[in-house]
């Protein structure tokens, strides 16, 4: 009964409910009229209608929230079950020789065979953990929900005084980001020619836009510090994410001003590139902890090719999925999954800033998370930012140099 209930629609479930409420009530209050009275009456009649349909509201609601309710713990039921599968299959133990003809031929195998065999099930948990993880991608629910003061921070319209003066009222609501608007006002990055003290006055340094970028990357990434991440580091994000950024911001100097992006883009692009980490930290911590054991122990193999091999996916497809899942704007989903990729036809929603990430990380040494880059840039990759190729060594220089500027505004965030 229940299951066919949960098949109907609320305005079916509502419809029965009245039909049901009305026979029930027009039965008992006409059968209490023949009882007092002898005969059914009008006003019986009518009163029966009334309070049928007052029932019916009351009973309708209360089925329609009870089978919501029941919907939504199956729901989560099944997504906490995906979302562990991965963690599951990565319990890898020996198993004890049992006493049948399977485990006795595995037993008795030569030292070769008995190699390969555990080599194929340790691949066949690996695939295991690799479909897992992917089907919890699938169910946008098990990803976490954007912070809200993130949402309300890009949904400001910061071209009008009242889009402005909400901007300053939400960061002052939040003295964690507060303290670090402040902190990049004074940094030497800026280079202020006084003390900044509220965050109006870094509003005005720094223009808002790039305020609401900042503060929105600040309230992204915190999320992490909200749950157990497993060996993964969350400083580690902030460090890279504010080298990259900053660097992109040298290469913007160099860039023609027709295809300049904005300060506020190009900040915002550059802090949260590479958030899928965050993803996969958050989804499966274990996994997590594997992907980054392997990533130190091979440092200059491929990042990418590391994540493929071990999770059949990569963190800028992670990242794209919980960008997509939280409706940010196209340009950011695109920065995330093509900023190892920028010659994609699909990488074009996000030009030139995918190419200005792709460029920062491999003028950058590798510091905070390990994710080795090949370093080579040619010369057709600097012409599609119109910068000179003779430029290069001069923006290296330069962005080497902003780089180590915003570790130290960076070590004010762990």
């Amino acid at each position: 009964m229940i299951d066919r209930l949960k098949q109907l629609s609320s305005a079916h479930v509502w419809l029965l409910s009245i039909a049901i409420s009305v026979v029930m009530t027009e039965c008992i209050v006409g059968g209490m009229g023949i009882l007092l009275k002898g005969e059914l009456t009008r006003d019986y009649f009518l009163t029966g209608l009334v309070a049928s349909l007052f029932v019916a509201g009351l009973a309708g609601g209360a089925v329609t929230y009870f089978l919501a309710r029941q919907k939504e713990l199956e729901a989560k039921l099944h997504i906490a079950v995906t979302a562990r599968e991965a963690q599951e299959y990565l319990a890898v133990t020996d198993t004890p020789v049992q006493g049948n003809a399977e485990r006795l031929s595995h037993y008795v195998a030569t030292p070769h065979d008995l190699a390969e065999s555990k080599a194929s099930e340790q691949q066949s948990r690996n695939g295991d953990a690799q479909a897992g993880l992917k089907r919890a991608i699938k169910n946008l629910d098990v990803l976490p929900a954007i912070p809200v003061i993130a949402q309300k921070l890009l949904a400001l319209n910061l071209d009008t005084e009242a889009g402005e003066q909400m901007l300053l009222v939400l960061i002052g609501q939040d003295p964690q980001i507060s303290a670090k608007i402040l902190g990049l006002a004074n940094s030497a990055m800026v280079g202020a020619a006084r003390q900044i003290t509220t965050v109006r006055e870094a509003a005005t340094l720094l223009g808002s836009k790039r305020v609401q970028s900042v503060a929105t990357g600040i309230a992204i990434i915190s999320l992490m510090t909200k749950r157990p991440t497993g060996e993964f580091n969350i400083h580690d994000l902030w460090l890279h994410g504010f080298r990259v950024a900053f660097a992109m911001q040298v290469i913007a100097r160099f860039m023609p001003e027709k295809l300049r992006p904005s300060d506020d883009q190009t900040f915002l692009a550059g802090m949260l590139h590479d958030i899928g980490y965050m993803v996969l930290a958050y989804l499966d911590p274990k996994l997590s902890d594997k992907l980054h054991n392997h990533l130190a122990a091979e440092p200059e193999r491929p990042a990418l090719e590391v994540e493929r091999e071990i999770l059949g996916i990569c963190h800028d497809e992670l990242g794209a999925e919980l960008a997509r899942h939280w409706n940010l704007p196209e340009k950011i989903i695109a920065v995330l999954r093509f900023h190892h990729n920028p010659d994609a036809v699909e990488a074009a929603a996000g030009q030139p800033l995918v190419r200005m990430v792709n460029i920062a990380e491999k003028l950058l040494s590798s510091f905070g998370i390990i994710e080795y880059v090949t370093p080579d840039i040619s010369a057709a990759e600097w012409e599609a930012l119109g910068i000179s190729p003779s430029s290069a060594a001069e923006v290296k220089t330069l962005t080497n140099e902003q780089a180590e500027q915003a570790i130290q505004f960076a070590s004010s965030f762990s």
